[in-house]
């Protein structure tokens, strides 16, 4: 062996000058110093490290974690939170498989069911069916994560320690990391987590109130889209940011890729605006002609079923935000404002508008949309019924509106709650564990106008018996039996799954608020026949007073007076609250 070769190939002329240092194949010195007449020294090359060295090494590194991994076992045993315990443990070693949380096995059922039952109400992530739960694991584990929180129904415990592990995994992609880790994975889960959070496993007992963490992580995706520029096309994405000097091209994406982003923004856009409305919040991701884009885009090169659906659901989100701003027009004064004289041309005008874009609208879709997507006929029901709530008891132009409008209003509103009850309760059993959160948001929205609506139309008997048709619908549409159906349907399916939202006791609450005003108001047109017949009899002179109390007999045993009942076309106590839902499903401020 030669002498040279355990030393370094660069002399140390050549390595002071940077150059480049050539040797001739025999020669003992390089061609620059051998020109230069120079002297050329080679230094010595250093020993190499054993390999023995390096195994031991890592064994001394595997029983210092193993260490570790002990002492946090020993902590979590004594710890009274069992999810700070999981979080703890995720930051150290492993995903919810390794731990033996869930099983491989599990993981795959829960993975199936989400694509079966609940992904068709939320087309906005898609898992593709050729992806195993092995694979989906490795590739996009958060994604991964969210599914599996979102996917248990029946186990509690199991639930509440899925959603610690995705909070926990969570802010330390986004909040707590060290380095931004800002990508569509992150997006997705998140995403996912949002569209199921009325599901999250409540501390105690079931909760009536609205997802801990839905607002917050909502505001995070939009922030997650808006930083990773999904808002934009991709030809439009930044080239050359204002604070560098230097041209950025954009990155080529695959077309998946790609599809993944367009409906991931649709998404946060979906849920912004839908949950924005209903709770009276600001939108913060409105629609955008650049959403319709995106949407079209995918509906014509269709790679799933559902993104033939995802134009049709950014149009209707157009209509749905346009009803809000006519709600929101300076122009037609709130009801809280009576003052001011509104503008009724104008407050005519624009309703016959958006009523007749709800009407073209429906008409434009195929049969196959209006029949199999639940989704979006959740979307138009609900649509329609938020004209009426606008229409009847936002505005104070409804006391100066013409009867015969009034009534078309009611009874607009009185088809359409129809219409949504018999989509809903067409639907399979436990359909209702599987709903995404605005879906929930929109039926409960629903429920509680159309008792609005039903308790306009009950309030005055001499307005049914002059319309037949209000009479009609009131008998098709007979929301005592359907609140008695929603409630046995809930109360039949609570043995298949637990959630932390108490879906049956908020039902069963509403049920009574209503009955108790219904009845009153038959109970009073029972009580004025019977006062006629009375006074018919004896005269004016022995007639009782209006506002006596009087009973509806033994059958009801319900004492009513005048003051106990609402105002039509009005309902102050139920106006009080800015949230239409009274905390987010919560009906607790109205008496009962």
């Amino acid at each position: 062996m030669s002498a040279y070769s355990e030393r370094i190939k660069t002399c140390q002329t050549c390595a002071r000058a940077k150059i480049r240092c050539l040797r001739t194949p025999g020669e003992t010195i390089c061609d620059r110093c051998l020109r230069l007449n120079k002297q050329c020294y080679f230094r010595p090359a250093r020993m190499r490290q054993a390999w023995g060295k390096k195994e031991s090494r890592l064994e001394l590194l595997e029983r210092r974690v193993d260490e570790l991994l002990g002492q946090s076992h020993g902590n979590c045993s004594q710890h009274s939170d069992h999810g700070q315990c999981v979080a703890n443990k995720a930051t150290i070693v492993g995903d919810v498989i390794d731990r033996g949380t869930v099983s491989l096995d599990e993981a795959a059922a829960l993975l199936d069911s989400f694509r079966r039952l609940m992904m068709p109400h939320f087309p906005f992530v898609i898992v593709p069916p050729h992806i195993t739960v092995s694979e989906l694991r490795e590739q996009k584990p958060f994604l991964f994560l969210a599914i599996l929180s979102v996917s248990v129904t029946r186990d509690l415990d199991l639930q509440r320690t899925l959603d610690n592990e995705t909070a926990a995994v969570l802010a330390k992609r986004t909040v707590t990391g060290r380095s931004s880790n800002a990508s569509l994975e992150t997006l997705q889960g998140l995403l996912v987590t949002i569209a199921w959070g009325q599901h999250q496993a409540g501390l105690k007992a079931p909760k009536r109130n609205s997802p801990r963490d839905f607002p917050s992580y909502l505001h995070l995706a939009i922030s997650l889209a808006v930083e990773l520029e999904l808002d934009r096309p991709v030809e439009l994405r930044k080239r050359c940011p204002r604070m560098t000097i230097d041209t950025i091209a954009p990155i080529a994406r695959p077309l998946h890729i790609l599809r993944d982003e367009q409906r991931a923004v649709i998404g946060c856009s979906f849920l912004s605006s839908i949950s924005s409305i209903i709770t009276q919040k600001t939108c913060t991701f409105p629609w955008s002609t650049r959403l319709e884009s995106f949407a079209l885009e995918l509906s014509e090169k269709a790679e799933y079923t559902s993104d033939q659906s995802l134009i049709h659901l950014v149009r209707l989100q157009r209509i749905f935000e346009q009803i809000d701003h006519l709600s929101a027009d300076p122009n037609i004064p709130l009801a809280s404002n009576a003052s001011r004289v509104g503008d009724m041309d104008a407050f005519l005008h624009m309703f016959r508008t958006l009523h007749g874009q709800l009407q073209d609208y429906t008409a434009q879709l195929s049969p196959h949309f209006t029949s199999n997507n639940f989704l979006l006929a959740t979307q138009l029901h609900t649509a329609n019924l938020y004209l009426c709530q606008v229409s009847l008891f936002e505005k104070d132009t409804i006391a100066q509106l013409p009867s015969s409008i009034r009534i078309d209003i009611l009874c607009h509103g009185l088809a359409a709650a129809r219409s949504s009850f018999d989509t809903l309760l067409n639907t399979p059993p436990n359909t209702e564990r599987y709903m995404s959160y605005t879906q929930w948001l929109e039926t409960g929205f629903s429920i509680i106008l159309t008792c609005k609506l039903a308790l306009m139309a009950a309030s005055d008997k001499s307005m049914r018996q002059n319309e037949p048709r209000m009479q009609a619908l009131c008998e098709d549409l007979d929301m005592v039996r359907v609140l008695d159906t929603c409630v046995s349907r809930q109360l039949s399916q609570q043995a298949d799954w637990e959630t932390g939202f108490d879906y049956a006791g908020w039902l069963q609450w509403l049920q009574e608020w209503f009955e108790k005003h219904y009845h009153a108001y038959m109970a009073l047109e029972e009580g004025s026949e019977r006062q006629k017949a009375v006074g018919n009899i004896l005269g004016p002179a022995h007639q009782p007073p209006l506002t006596a109390p009087f009973t509806t007999g033994d059958d009801m045993g319900i004492a009513v007076t005048a003051e106990d009942l609402l105002p039509w076309p009005g309902f102050p106590d139920m106006l009080q609250s800015d949230n239409l839902l009274c905390g987010w499903m919560d009906i607790g401020v109205i008496s009962l």
